[in-house]
């Protein structure tokens, strides 16, 4: 069998290295094996939380109770999780008539109605009534503001429950530290001005980082902006470096969400010693839209000033939408030849490179033109055209091995990462 692999959602990209090209690290890592199924560790979970009576203790009887949920981009198992919360509730009296699902899609896209069904499943969408979010909304409720003045709002459905549950999935994020907990609040269900201003302050911020809670100024005000909006209870899945849910963690936001980090962290960061003239890696489990950028950081964390990035990737959908490729066709005209000073001065104006696409998508651009200022990248896919990979300002390969042999030309002892899921790990040094 051939020694190295990349991940991909149907399993593994095996691979040979050219001759002549020397391992650093190879970061298959250690994962935690699932000793329980999903409905014991909820059952577990909910019984015994994390600073908190037991959820059924909590809800009173004629509550009227929210569930805000992530969408597509993230891997929680929406559908088993509100059915287990559901049934759960109804064991404490709580009808369904009294319960409410909201889609907390920050500036995300909406779901298409087949995604609402995706997530939900056809006899939850005819029990229990679903909204989705919409950052610019004109309804949204001030709550206070951030540090810089600016005005925070959110969804009136939040301020009219009388209990808020919190669902989604702790994953390393660029500048937050990590994904779930209080962020299904902020940005899940803020408005637009406020996610454009904190996203922009912190983009670039050295303290806000991949796997770093303690004294990251961009948490922290994710969380005060949680305990604004009274977030009651959290439920997030924790996974292992194969997307295997290993532990569920409930009850308070911080609490249980600072747990659930700790968990993450303690399998999936990795020490670097020293830097690769070549990193390859998969953008596995990223396969939406600008979701596919994530696992650059990392990459390129590990990766030599000048060297090259080989980043296998596919698309749910199989394909790119133009507003995506139009966008970066714009920051490349705006940017002139100098991408970074583009996005410096971007961050110190607190503008969105390109308004007209959500935030998610912007500190995306920010990002990748920063990389590139960084690294050579070749995009590995079957549903990317080269024109396509050639406008996000990347080169373009059908195969990793076409890829690695056009960069073995110029590099025949290139010094060589290979990292698995680049999206799963944080690199330190």
């Amino acid at each position: 069998m051939e020694p190295y692999f990349l991940w991909e959602k149907k399993g593994k990209r095996y691979f040979q290295l050219p001759p002549g090209w020397h391992v650093l690290r190879n970061l298959a890592i250690r994962c935690e094996e699932p000793t329980q199924s999903l409905d014991e560790m909820l059952e577990g979970s909910l019984t015994h939380p994390m600073g908190t009576p037991p959820l059924r203790e909590m809800v009173k009887a004629g509550d009227r109770v929210l569930f805000l949920v992530d969408d597509l981009t993230r891997p929680t198992p929406k559908k088993q999780i509100l059915t287990f919360l559901v049934h759960h509730l109804e064991t404490a009296g709580i009808r369904p008539e009294q319960m409410r699902v909201l889609f907390a899609l920050g500036t995300h896209r909406p779901l298409s109605e087949s995604e609402v069904e995706e997530a939900l499943g056809k006899e939850f969408m005819g029990k229990i009534p679903f909204s989705q979010h919409d950052p610019r909304s004109e309804n949204l409720v001030p709550i206070g503001r951030l540090r810089t003045g600016a005005e925070v709002r959110i969804h009136p459905f939040v301020l009219e429950a009388d209990f808020r549950i919190g669902i989604g999935s702790i994953v390393p994020h660029p500048f937050a530290g990590f994904g779930g907990g209080p962020k299904i609040i902020m940005p899940g269900v803020a408005n637009y001005d406020a996610i454009r201003e904190h996203h922009m302050t912190y983009l670039i911020n050295p303290e806000s980082r991949s796997g770093r809670l303690d004294d990251n100024p961009c948490f922290e005000e994710i969380l005060q902006v949680a305990r604004k909006a009274n977030l009651n209870f959290l439920v997030n899945t924790v996974y292992n470096g194969r997307e295997e849910i290993k532990a569920v963690v409930s009850g308070d936001f911080e609490k249980a969400h600072r747990h659930g980090a700790a968990l993450t962290l303690r399998e999936i960061e990795v020490r670097i010693d020293q830097e690769a003239d070549v990193t390859i890696t998969s953008a596995f489990p990223y396969d939406e839209g600008p979701q596919i950028i994530k696992p650059l950081g990392p990459a390129v964390a590990m990766t030599r000033k000048g060297g090259t990035v080989i980043l296998l990737a596919s698309l749910r959908s199989g394909k790119l939408p133009e507003l995506f490729l139009k966008a970066f066709d714009r920051v490349f005209e705006l940017s002139k030849g100098d991408p970074g000073s583009l996005v410096c001065r971007h961050v110190e104006e607190r503008r969105a490179l390109v308004p007209e696409v959500s935030m998610d998508f912007n500190c995306a651009l920010g990002h990748t033109l920063l990389y590139l200022t960084r690294v050579r990248v070749i995009l590995v896919s079957r549903d990317i055209r080269r024109e396509e990979a050639f406008r996000l300002g990347f080169g373009h390969a059908a195969s990793l091995e076409e890829a690695m042999e056009r960069v073995s030309r110029d590099q025949p002892r290139a010094q060589v990462n290979i990292v698995p899921a680049a999206g799963l790990i944080i690199p330190i040094s």
